[in-house]
């Protein structure tokens, strides 16, 4: 396991998708306290913008840098976690690279196992690392939350990526191309979406993780979102072992 964990840190390294995956989170994590803080006085300076728009726009407070900040981390996170996997698998299936590894005494399941450690880890430190720029521009920009907290909103947010990270993983290991991988991703995506905009339904599905990590932020008093952890780990676990289940029996 330690060489093949060795192995796709260096591919991941190389193909630079380790600091593509830090770098926007990183940025879009500093950007949302920033566009919320200063959006008022842009559009005062745009030129074509009608005058006195801006006065009509809500007062920038805590609030709004928080919902800013977790909207731009799970929107271009799943965007990320669907797009830089997506060929994790199939690639090495094509190249023959897969074959090649697999002719040694290695099990398909460390294979698979080791793509999945190494994926989630890069998205767990690019989230850290997007909460510590969020952390530091909202505490400057509006007021200090509490770290525990704002740790706290963080690593749900780290869940529910990884959860799309997972599902990326499965589309790549059971499609024969990368755009099929990233097209049933894609799919499975706006069917979580629809299914929770089924009342009743909304609260039990992973998305609602990122309602739950708002209220711990602002110390607000809501309800666990403990259904939706439960269903995410669910769909973690289930995705791994669809993959598992599929590669066992594919020819490579």
């Amino acid at each position: 396991m330690k060489q093949l964990l060795h192995k796709e840190f260096i591919e991941l390294w190389r193909t630079r998708k380790i600091l593509v995956v830090v770098a926007i989170l990183f940025v879009f994590g500093l950007l949302g306290p920033l566009t919320v803080k200063y959006m008022p006085l842009i559009l005062s300076e745009v030129p074509g913008v009608p005058e006195g728009l801006a006065e009509f726009m809500p007062e920038p407070d805590i609030t709004m840098a928080v919902d800013e900040y977790i909207q731009n981390l799970s929107q271009f996170g799943v965007i990320l976690a669907i797009l830089v996997p997506m060929a994790a698998v199939v690639g090495e299936k094509n190249s023959g690279t897969a074959a090649m590894i697999l002719s040694k005494p290695v099990s398909r399941a460390a294979f698979l196992a080791a793509k999945w450690i190494l994926y989630a880890l890069v998205f767990i430190g690019g989230v850290l690392v997007a909460g510590l720029s969020g952390y530091y521009y909202i505490g400057v920009l509006f007021e200090w939350l509490r770290p525990l907290y704002f740790l706290a909103l963080n690593g749900l947010v780290a869940i529910y990526l990884v959860m799309y990270l997972s599902i990326t993983l499965f589309a790549s290991s059971i499609c024969p191309s990368q755009l099929a991988a990233a097209g049933l991703s894609f799919g499975l995506l706006i069917t979580l979406g629809l299914i929770g905009a089924i009342p009743g339904l909304s609260h039990n599905l992973p998305a609602s993780l990122l309602r739950w990590g708002r209220e711990i932020a602002l110390n607000q008093r809501g309800e666990a979102a403990w259904e939706a952890l439960v269903m995410a780990g669910l769909i973690i676990g289930l995705t791994w072992l669809g993959s598992w289940f599929s590669f066992q029996r594919q020819e490579l």
